[in-house]
């Protein structure tokens, strides 16, 4: 969808998806709505492009309208729940992933205001993505080119990223066949190194449940993107979702070891 901007020169697109925050496309740059949190994502993505993390959207300040300008990061998003990402792509993700965590390891550690919380780095955290689901990456062909919606970020440890990856992808379908499941798992592990599949399928309860709840106290704080989310039935339907997956944590764990 088309169309014109605030200043009629410049056509916005709107783009996909957007659950959160309302993106659309400007020329080579895309606009999103801010919020307290946006000093301390700009501050991130500066220090991430600074120091040549490829697939980050660099920092072009603010328009007229008061919206962040961002790069736009071209390629091609896998449509969730329509096509599967390949075992490929899975791997290049996992691989970005190791990259970015070695990288934001160097993040200064101070308290900063990010969307669900306001405070430093403790022992063991790093800054994460938090929403790194195949609905936010961008391939060309088989190789990660885009990671973009970082208004979430903030702390947390290594694995709440990799297990948010396997809960939008190998995870999906909860239902599903669970030796696909458990290859999935693997390769993901595999790709990003030092990584047990068995404690990656364990730590997606516990980090969609401390999603599930930063969207509900989002929701009753009155954040925006938030309640846009609960008029998709969230976090309700990630609750329910999370809770057939876990039903069946030993099977799966069976067949991670015999895969």
């Amino acid at each position: 969808m088309e169309r014109s901007g605030a200043s009629g020169e410049e056509t916005e697109v709107v783009l996909p998806g957007g659950n959160v925050g309302g993106a659309v496309r400007v020329g080579a740059t895309v606009r999103r709505p801010t919020g307290p949190w946006t000093p301390a994502v700009h501050e991130l993505l500066t220090f991430l492009t600074d120091a040549g993390l490829r697939c980050v959207p660099r920092v072009h300040g603010f328009d007229e309208r008061g919206r962040e300008v961002l790069d736009f990061l071209p390629g091609d998003v896998v449509p969730v729940g329509v096509t599967e990402l390949s075992d490929a792509q899975l791997a290049s993700a996992a691989r970005w992933l190791r990259d970015f965590h070695t990288v934001v390891a160097g993040f200064p550690r101070g308290s900063r205001r990010w969307r669900f919380t306001e405070r430093a780095l403790g022992p063991g955290e790093i800054v994460c993505h938090h929403d790194s689901a195949m609905y936010n990456l961008a391939f060309d062909g088989d190789e990660l080119v885009g990671v973009f919606d970082w208004d979430v970020a903030g702390p947390g440890v290594p694995l709440d990223d990799l297990a948010m990856l396997a809960w939008a992808s190998p995870l999906l379908v909860p239902d599903g066949d669970s030796a696909r499941m458990a290859h999935g798992l693997r390769v993901l592990a595999d790709a990003y190194g030092d990584v047990d599949p068995v404690a990656l399928l364990l730590h997606v309860e516990q980090r969609m449940t401390a999603s599930c709840d930063r969207i509900a106290a989002g929701q009753r704080a009155g954040d925006e993107g938030m309640r846009r989310l609960g008029e998709r039935g969230e976090p309700a339907a990630t609750r329910a979702r999370l809770a057939r997956l876990v039903a069946r944590t030993d099977e799966l764990t069976d067949a991670l070891a015999r895969a």
